[in-house]
């Protein structure tokens, strides 16, 4: 027998974007149902550190980010050609002035269990099947219990008045209804391992810009070392992959050789990696098209949204699910599902312009050579080193003088380039 069930909004997956949009709508009074394939904790492939920007989202959401499960960081530590340059975050804007570092199972965890506590119902173990499409219209979804989470067994149909799409990379939900992603944007691919390391307390992260291919070329990419404050760090590479251009390195391959050269002074026990190391392609710079329909949004990974810069998910992913939320809300409220016409808009003229900015970089960072003379020319520069670090995190302000000058000359290039090959 079927389970059937109405609510006014439908979100489906259980990720950053997810859980911050089923948070949201709930808080605004809405009645909620939270979708998700899995049973939690699951792994996924992230970095474990979360910007400042993140950090703030965190807050705004209630959760408490000063406990136990998390580890602080002040600042990031850039490596290249031997050289390095250490910089605190930025105190100049309105996001607290640390990062974070949690693993990415315990982040997600955290994430539903807040969402089911303000009020929205959270079912894991379903598995989303296929749209309800009646009359060319989304009604909600078919979706099939395991039986082995917080939600039923069987088969579950869900009506909803609007669907906020959280369903990954892969999005099988979105495709069904049309999006797809711009396969000549660039999109990144990454693998990560846990390992032992007594500099696992540091309070800064590091990020190294020496990635080789088998020719002894820079790649466009950076190795990583995360320190996670629980006798580990989270270690790793990611790489820019492109449609055209660049052969595609085998990420396990780079990441054995990046596992040869991590910083002496992290003394990483690499032969004592915890389980198996974790790898995935990440979608970058918006590179999803449409983000809504007549009421229907998609946010985080399945739009697309991973930044181009460096790779960060959760931040843009908290922000969309919010964004979504709010636009969402504003529909059910005045009754006018045109409100959903303002995500989009917000998209464009909040984060386009850096996302464009984002792209063209990357596309021209695959260019062979042009890393190496990109980082050499960095690293011999504290002050273009923190334009590096404010612009690909996203800690732009307004107020903050040359680096703000600099990011608004670029976004007006961006413009006049074409983006698409």
């Amino acid at each position: 027998m079927t389970m059937r069930l109405s609510t006014e909004v439908l979100v489906i997956g259980a990720g950053p974007a997810g859980t911050a949009a089923a948070h949201w709508a709930a808080e605004s009074g809405r009645m909620v149902v939270l979708l998700e394939k899995e049973t939690m904790p699951r792994e996924r492939v992230c970095g474990d550190a979360l910007t400042p920007k993140a950090v703030g989202h965190l807050a705004d959401m209630g959760i408490e980010v000063n406990n136990k499960n998390f580890h602080q960081h002040h600042g990031l530590r850039m490596t290249a050609h031997g050289q390095s340059i250490e910089l605190q975050w930025p105190t100049d804007h309105d996001h607290p002035s640390h990062g974070l570092a949690i693993r990415r199972r315990s982040l997600d965890k955290l994430l539903v269990e807040h969402a089911d506590n303000t009020g929205a119902q959270v079912w894991t173990g379903v598995e989303v099947i296929d749209p309800i499409i009646e009359h060319g219209h989304l009604r909600g979804c078919r979706a099939m219990g395991s039986g082995c989470g917080s939600g039923p067994e069987g088969e579950i149909e869900v009506r909803a008045r609007f669907v906020i799409i959280a369903d990954g990379p892969l999005s099988p939900f979105g495709r069904s209804l049309g999006t797809a992603r711009t396969r000549t944007y660039a999109q990144g691919v990454a693998m990560r391992g846990y390992f032992p390391s007594p500099r696992h307390s540091e309070k800064v992260i590091e990020s190294v810009f020496d990635l080789r291919d088998n020719t002894g070329h820079q790649l466009p990419g950076y190795g990583w070392i995360f320190p996670l404050g629980d006798g580990t760090v989270n270690t790793g590479v990611g790489l820019l992959s492109h449609h055209h251009g660049n052969d595609p390195q085998s990420i396990r391959e780079l990441f054995d050789k990046w596992l040869l050269q991590i910083p002496e002074a992290w003394e990483v026990e690499v032969d004592s990696i915890e389980g198996e190391p974790e790898g995935g392609r990440l979608p970058m710079g918006a590179s999803v098209r449409p983000r809504s329909g007549p009421n229907w949004v998609v946010v985080g990974d399945a739009a697309g949204s991973v930044n181009p810069f460096n790779g960060d998910g959760v931040e843009p992913a908290l922000s969309n699910g919010r964004l979504a939320a709010s636009v969402v809300n504003d529909a059910i409220r005045t009754g006018d599902g045109l409100e959903l016409r303002r995500y989009e808009k917000q998209l464009v003229s909040s984060y386009d312009h850096y996302y464009r900015l984002g792209r063209l970089v990357t596309k021209a960072l695959g260019k062979p050579g042009l890393m190496r003379r990109f980082t050499l020319l960095g690293i011999q520069s504290r002050v273009l080193t923190e334009l590096v670090m404010r612009i690909s995190t996203n800690l732009v302000n307004n107020d903050a003088g040359g680096t703000e000058s600099v990011y608004e000359i670029g976004k007006v290039v961006a413009r006049l380039i074409p983006d698409r090959d």
